[in-house]
């Protein structure tokens, strides 16, 4: 009787030591049971979510994720969408990048998301018909078989299209009574992670029922892990790839502007006109410089060329180096970079005036200051 008494308490304290030991993140890992990435038991997909089993390397709830618009790019749909991180202000700065993802898999990763916030808002999503159609579907309409999968409008919205052949690569223009229910929001700045509206530890509504009791419980620490949680943004950064100048041109064509990209993503009208003016002033400039340059003394020209030639330069070098300016500037205004179109075009403008200037400058030595200058062919006072 003794020996079994020895043998219990050796045996009690061995467990105890044993859970004082463990991994505190472990200890963790089992109290966040709330923390699915389908969102869902109706949603969940092993082999799309299994990129993720909890990591802890991104906090989604300091970014925001917009989608631009669905593209139809080689036969294939893509969601094209863009990234922000840290500190965006609504998806006004800290861009990441412009990606694109199969248009199926954003739609799932969309409502798997969408579910989670009308949960935490007291409302059911309901769910989403056209997540059947993500993959080619044999489907029969009037008699007729046709394949349905969903991709893209011709608006660049969601639409359910009909195809002909069991790989969905040859559509056709038909009704097949389907109709896209996924309602996605574009050129709106969506926050990656959503918070319940009330936010209260559940402990103490959860008496009596051992269920509520557990799921209380794997809230203790709800505020830290679900920073870590987004159905949305975690699958688009994982299926994400690369959106190129062209697929851009294609998101930004036929778009109407958003109260965050309205700013960066056109020209409106007052910049157009200054890109009119600063660019005829720009052609302007050429021509009189041109011209001023052709009444240079041969002592003159010949300073200046080995002025060049002190920094390595020729004058076979300027005419390329003046093309590879004019292309930047017209590049830069077709890709509507700003920052960098109005400092090449303005500060092109500079430099020629300011050779105009030092050229008018020659030409008044060398006339003796008598009071007119022939500058460009014009006589300037």
């Amino acid at each position: 009787m003794k020996a079994s008494l020895v043998l219990t308490s050796i045996l009690g304290a061995f467990t105890l030591v044993e859970a004082s030991s463990q991994d505190p993140m472990t200890a963790d890992m089992k109290h966040q049971s709330h923390r699915i990435l389908s969102g869902s038991e109706d949603s969940y997909d092993d082999d799309f979510w299994a990129y993720d089993n909890g990591s802890y390397n991104t906090a989604w709830s300091d970014f925001n994720l917009s989608a631009r618009k669905c593209v139809t790019m080689n036969k294939k749909h893509y969601i094209v969408f863009e990234l922000f991180g840290r500190n965006n202000k609504g998806c006004s700065r800290k861009k990441k990048g412009t990606y694109t993802m199969d248009v199926g898999k954003f739609a799932k990763a969309y409502v798997a998301q969408k579910k989670i916030d009308y949960k935490y808002m007291g409302k059911d999503y309901g769910d989403a018909d056209s997540l059947d159609y993500v993959d080619c579907t044999l489907v029969e309409y009037n008699g007729n078989n046709y394949y349905a999968k969903l991709g893209c409008s011709s608006q660049g919205g969601l639409k359910i299209l009909a195809y002909s052949d069991a790989y969905c690569a040859t559509e056709v223009n038909a009704n097949i009574g389907l109709y896209n229910d996924i309602k996605l929001s574009f050129n709106y700045c969506n926050d990656c992670v959503t918070w319940p509206v009330n936010n209260d530890d559940d402990a103490a509504n959860a008496e009596g029922d051992d269920a509520a009791q557990d799921d209380a419980e794997g809230d203790d620490n709800f505020e830290y892990y679900h920073q870590f949680d987004s159905k949305l943004c975690s699958a688009a950064d994982y299926y994400k790839s690369s959106c190129g100048w062209g697929c851009k041109r294609m998101a930004n064509k036929g778009t109407s502007s958003s109260s965050y990209s309205s700013s960066r993503k056109y020209w409106n009208g007052l910049e157009k006109f200054f890109l009119l003016f600063w660019s005829v002033a720009a052609v302007g400039l050429i021509w009189v410089v041109l011209k001023q340059r052709r009444m240079m003394s041969r002592e003159d020209a010949i300073v200046e060329e080995a002025a060049m030639n002190g920094v390595g330069l020729r004058k076979r070098h300027i005419f390329p180096i003046a093309l590879g300016i004019i292309f930047f500037i017209i590049f830069s205004m077709f890709m509507v970079w700003k920052r960098l179109t109005w400092l090449l075009l303005i500060g092109s403008n500079i430099g020629l005036f300011a050779h105009f200037a030092f050229l008018r400058r020659k030409a008044k030595q060398r006339s003796g200051l008598t009071g007119y200058v022939k500058d460009g062919g014009l006589q300037i006072s």
